[in-house]
């Protein structure tokens, strides 16, 4: 809302992203990035049109029907990391599996051994026992890809995934994430500013206040 009217933040947009590819949303600040994503994710819902996420329209279901197919089919990476200060980087990852109702939840030792492998293929197994600030921003954000992928999502969502690293951890962090995506067949969605990181992707969506300008299929 604002000075007494409602505020589209965005208008008229529709796109669709074919299930196992990537696709990175690009555009300046205040285009809508970020509440594209937050719309597409379900953690919030549009004031009119649809999302389908697979066959499961997430506008015709509850708050908390929403939260539970988060929990099972959807990942997130966010650029302030958003790791447990309390949990070890092994217990971090371990989380979003812990938290799935007991029939979904896999034993202990099956938990433990996805967690230790997802951290080993991002580069980070010797830290397994170190808690957040022991580690460097490069290796939070890089726990922070192998939590997104231990549940297996179908799909996940990447928010500015190196916007707070320098160049060299910033690239580890998306070799991480490509190489996993690739390998679990997810669908990555990148919100970025960064154009060579974008033009990694197989499509990318550019946004200019609120509205799709264009979309384009990368060779």
């Amino acid at each position: 809302m604002g000075g007494g009217g409602r505020v589209d933040v965005l208008r008229g947009v529709s796109l669709e992203i074919p299930s196992g590819t990537t696709a990175a949303v690009t555009g300046p600040s205040g285009s809508g990035k970020t509440t594209l994503l937050g719309i597409m994710a379900g953690l919030e819902p549009p004031s009119s049109g649809r999302v389908v996420l697979g066959e499961t329209d997430l506008t015709a279901l509850t708050e908390e029907e929403r939260a539970g197919f988060r929990a099972r089919h959807v990942g997130f990476v966010f650029q302030t990391f958003q790791l447990l200060p309390a949990l070890t980087a092994l217990e971090n990852v371990q989380l979003p599996l812990e938290l799935l109702p007991r029939s979904e939840r896999p034993d202990r030792r099956q938990l433990r051994e996805r967690a230790e492998a997802l951290l080993e293929r991002v580069g980070v197994a010797h830290r397994l026992h170190h808690l957040p600030s022991q580690l460097s921003g490069g290796e939070q954000q890089r726990v922070a890809v192998a939590r997104a992928f231990v549940a297996r999502p179908r799909i996940l969502f990447a928010d500015e995934p190196t916007g707070n690293l320098d160049a060299e951890s910033g690239a580890r962090v998306v070799d991480g994430l490509e190489e996993l995506n690739r390998s679990e067949g997810t669908t990555l969605v990148t919100v970025t500013h960064d154009l060579e990181l974008a033009a990694r992707s197989d499509r990318v969506f550019r946004f200019g206040a609120g509205v799709l300008e264009s979309e384009a299929a990368l060779p």
